[in-house]
């Protein structure tokens, strides 16, 4: 009886759109009805009205704490706030406000507008903060739109591409728990104690321990009838370390750990065992020796494999649009272009990996081999529900991953929108038969004899901008790539692999000349896939993207799952680090 109640209820709550408006939450229920009042009277005299408009709510409780050598930097202080963010289309989509850029008027291609939002459930003031963002990004659009047209009358579009996509409405509704944060004094006593293992190694110079913790709820409503309510809990614990070598060449390492709830990390000890590690690895790196020039095979493992696959290969599968200007200097400032130069664009159809490798970008997928992925989600930032997309198959593009801008020869979403664009999700690089590791090395071993080489390279770690020291790498993303600069990260953890079977430690090395075509030459890869988990930001520079505030009202940067073999190049150049080596400290560390 209980059980025929409870279907009835359900079927009545289904049914009943009254009951199911009743449980909306106070914000749901102003942006909705804000959102209709838009649609139906937004409009100035003579112009158009909208015919696109997104509203989402991002709410967010962060924890953070940092500190060094066992002494706190900050108290773990929780914060919370909530976000709003409107974007407003004018046109039709075909073409519209978007994908503009205009120095000269003082307008960058944002075509929405941002503002915080009370905490508290007041529907008439959530309602009239709603307003003024919708009212102040319409005219905004309606600007954009005509100085678009403008710059559009003289010229001649050579290829028809619309400007928005047309996808099927979908409505999600997490229904998981919105969660706690764990206590304040809990993260401050694990911050304390790894950062405290450096203590005791006095030839780490500088380090610190950071956590960050993350619960979010993004709330979304557009125009077209989706709507999603989508849980984000995030949380980071990263120890960053710096040295420099009796000749004052500068090495860095980091270890990162990454899951949903803080219950999902590491235990204490283990944590604790990485960082030592860690530590021991930069101080062996100290007395270790340079490879002053290498050309041959490469053999990338683990961290390496993936960061590799991060840093090269992944921006080239991303849809960017390429902006419409009043000028095409305007395309080389800060990489705003990336998306026309992205080669990638015109090699849908053809081969990019070998026969052997594929690749699927898959956010429903939640484990591999019992390691949770943390890359997945249920729908996307523009409300395109999750599926898994066949990037590359049998080492031919097939698509790339795409928002709901499309680019030439992709026209739809895939899904992807996290954040302010395109980004993968959990991405999966699969061998057809891949090779165990000691048949790995036997390949590898087999190079070097047909090469005449001495030794060969074995890199197990890459380092990674975002978990720098010093600022300058961390920004490295910004800066324009130049001939004879490497556009890889240097290689944290190398050796010289000989005959024999032994291996040399090298302290640092640069890799230079890789590229999207430098994967077409990969001569073998594992059957063993190594997760790995890192925040995404694109290495393209200022893409028209990253250049505006996340319309999802999300500023961090995503959190990407890359599953990948170990790779076996046949041809890499590795070189020792070229340029200005700073002085030692004055006075040695206390």
């Amino acid at each position: 009886m209980k059980g025929v109640s409870a279907c009835f209820l359900s079927s009545i709550l289904l049914l009943s759109g009254s009951t199911i408006e009743a449980q909306e939450s106070v914000l749901v229920r102003a942006m909705k009805d804000e959102l209709t009042r838009t649609m139906e009277e937004l409009q100035l005299e003579g112009m158009q009205k909208p015919y696109f408009v997104a509203y989402w709510v991002h709410e967010t409780r962060n924890l953070g704490v940092s500190a060094s050598l066992g002494g706190l930097l900050n108290l773990g202080e929780s914060s919370a706030n909530r976000l709003l963010s409107v974007e407003v289309r004018v046109g039709d989509h075909n073409l519209d406000n978007t994908r503009f850029f205009d120095l000269s008027g003082g307008g960058g291609p944002d075509f929405g507008s941002i503002r915080g939002l009370p905490l508290a459930d007041d529907y008439k003031e959530l309602r009239r903060q709603i307003w003024l963002a919708t009212d102040s990004a319409y005219k905004q659009a309606l600007d954009q739109f005509a100085k678009k047209r403008a710059v559009l009358q003289n010229r001649t579009r050579v290829e028809e591409i619309p400007d928005f996509s047309q996808e099927k409405p979908y409505r999600f509704t997490d229904e998981s728990a919105a969660g706690q944060l764990p206590d304040a004094v809990r993260v401050e006593e694990l911050v304390k104690d790894l950062s405290a293992v450096f203590k005791a190694v006095p030839d780490v110079f500088s380090s610190n321990v950071q956590a960050n913790l993350r619960l979010g709820t993004t709330y979304y409503v557009n125009s077209e009838g989706s709507s999603f309510t989508r849980r984000s809990p995030g949380v980071s614990v990263r120890a960053l370390a710096g040295t420099q070598a009796d000749d004052g060449t500068e090495l860095e390492d980091f270890v990162a750990a990454h899951g949903r709830r803080w219950e999902d990390l590491p235990d204490r000890e283990e944590l604790a065992g990485q960082v030592r590690g860690m530590a021991e690895r930069l101080v062996q790196r100290r007395k270790a020796e340079f490879v002053d020039r290498y050309n041959g095979p490469v053999l990338f493992e683990g961290q390496a494999a993936a960061e590799l696959v991060n840093q090269i290969l992944v921006p080239r599968l991303l849809a960017l649009p390429t902006p419409v200007t009043d000028g095409p200097r305007f395309l080389s400032f800060g990489r705003l272009g990336a998306g026309q130069n992205n080669p990638f664009l015109d090699k849908l159809g053809t081969r990019v990996l070998p026969r052997f490798l594929s690749i699927i970008d898959d956010p429903t997928v939640e484990t591999h081999d019992q390691v949770s992925l943390l890359g997945g989600y249920k729908v996307d930032n523009d409300g395109v529900p999750a599926g898994e997309t066949r990037v590359v198959e049998r080492g031919i593009l097939k698509t790339l991953l795409a928002t709901r801008n499309p680019v030439s020869g992709v026209l739809n979403s895939t899904g992807n929108r996290r954040g302010s664009g395109p980004a993968p999700s959990n991405l999966f690089v699969v061998p057809r038969r891949g090779m165990s590791q000691e048949e790995m090395r036997e390949e590898l071993l087999a190079l070097l004899e047909e090469r005449g080489l001495d030794f060969g390279i074995v890199v197990r770690r890459l380092g990674n901008p975002q978990m720098a020291l010093s600022r300058e790498r961390r920004f490295a993303f910004m800066l324009p790539e130049e001939s004879g600069r490497s556009n890889l990260e240097p290689a944290t953890l190398a050796f010289k692999l000989f005959p024999d079977g032994r291996e040399e430690l090298i302290r640092k090395a640069e890799l230079l000349g890789f590229s999207e075509s430098s994967f077409r030459e990969i001569v073998a890869a594992s059957e063993t896939l190594t997760a790995y988990h890192t925040t995404y930001r694109p290495r393209l520079g200022f893409t028209l993207s990253s250049l505006i505030f996340s319309s999802s009202g999300q500023m961090s940067s995503p959190v990407v799952s890359l599953v990948v073999p170990q790779l076996l190049f046949e041809d890499v150049t590795l070189k020792r680090p070229t340029g200005d080596i700073p002085h030692l400290p004055l006075i040695a560390h206390p």
